[in-house]
């Protein structure tokens, strides 16, 4: 059921935007690993789940899984709920238990929409994550209008290389990594 909504999502997308997808070749075709991407649309998770070729299970600010139809979409593809208040245990211990598995999470590291391009406050948390799966780490960039039949460019970077600190990590060093994470998103450009 879910590759067949994958088929009709895609071409529908596929009718609505040209959709150009750069580096493939640096998505693993197994194993886990976190997939972090700029977040500029609602469009962004379908367009990443049906054009990379690994099922992504990803995190969703709680709130989503309240919205009528939404909320049902969103349990059945079992993206992860985070309750953006305080720290989230639960959600925290099942985005680690997803790398872990040799499933892909995905993580849009500003946790809402950019309301400027390329700009957002960075959450500690994908570098915490990152950290805590000892995970690859492969970042995503989006360019698009999303206006109708515009194009859309999808460009896949090489992982990134985590700079692990010596002995425990602290909440600046988790900064510090997201925010490298963060830069590494922004240097991918579309053609």
């Amino acid at each position: 059921m879910y590759r067949f909504v994958c088929i009709l999502v895609k071409g529908f997308m596929s009718l609505l935007f040209r959709v150009k997808v750069n580096g493939k070749e640096n998505i693993p075709s197994e194993g886990g690993f976190i997939l972090c991407s700029n977040h500029i649309s609602n469009w962004d998770p379908p367009l990443l789940q049906v054009f990379i070729r690994r099922r992504i299970y990803y995190m969703a600010k709680e709130e989503l899984f309240k919205a009528f139809g939404l909320g049902f979409i969103l349990r059945r593809i079992k993206a992860i709920p985070v309750h953006r208040s305080g720290s989230d245990i639960t959600s925290i211990k099942n985005a680690i238990k997803t790398v872990k598995n040799g499933d892909v999470l995905g993580i849009f590291p500003t946790g809402q929409r950019e309301k400027v391009k390329g700009e957002g406050e960075v959450k500690a948390g994908i570098g915490f994550l990152a950290v805590k799966t000892g995970g690859t780490v492969i970042p995503v960039h989006i360019t698009a209008s999303y206006r109708i039949f515009s194009k859309v460019i999808i460009d896949i970077g090489k992982p990134v290389d985590i700079k692990l600190p010596e002995g425990k990590p602290s909440t600046a060093d988790f900064e510090r990594i997201s925010e490298d994470i963060y830069s590494e998103i922004k240097a991918l450009v579309g053609e």
